[in-house]
């Protein structure tokens, strides 16, 4: 069975603004790796936009037209006021930032078990969800890890 991953807003500022280096196309396949049985909460894709429209405004357009084409792709995750609860409980229990914290609760209760992330410490665990930087994983080994 397919493992359900998410992704922080990193990866996908990759994709959009480093496109064509090496940690672009990683992030682009990451994407693809992940999309088939992946949620993306709409934290990550709010930073996402925000990250853009600070470093490069002329790629606004095409930033929320990704965020459009990334929610009908992905299962979008919910911020409820059940996952707020959860993010406060992560912030003050495993020291999280607010943002982040927002992420995992609602990406954990979409049932993701694996948060894509370079800000993350490679290899985090909690609640049964884990950290894996993509950027220090083959495609091989990303694909049998979504894939056992």
């Amino acid at each position: 069975m397919p493992v359900r991953a998410t992704l922080d807003s990193n990866i996908l500022v990759y994709a959009e603004l480093e496109a064509k280096q090496p940690k672009g196309i990683a992030a682009q396949r990451v994407i693809e790796l992940a999309a088939p049985n992946g949620v993306i909460v709409n934290q990550a894709l709010l930073e996402f936009v925000a990250v853009v429209c600070r470093r490069l405004p002329t790629s606004l357009p095409s930033a929320i037209v990704k965020v459009e084409a990334w929610s009908q792709v992905f299962e979008t995750a919910p911020t409820t006021s059940a996952i707020l609860s959860e993010a406060l409980r992560i912030v003050t229990s495993h020291q999280l930032q607010v943002w982040d914290a927002v992420i995992w609760a609602a990406a954990r209760s979409a049932g993701a078990t694996v948060f894509f992330s370079e800000n993350l410490q490679d290899g985090l665990k909690l609640d049964s969800m884990r950290v894996v930087n993509p950027f220090r994983r083959t495609d091989a080994e990303l694909a049998a890890l979504l894939n056992p």
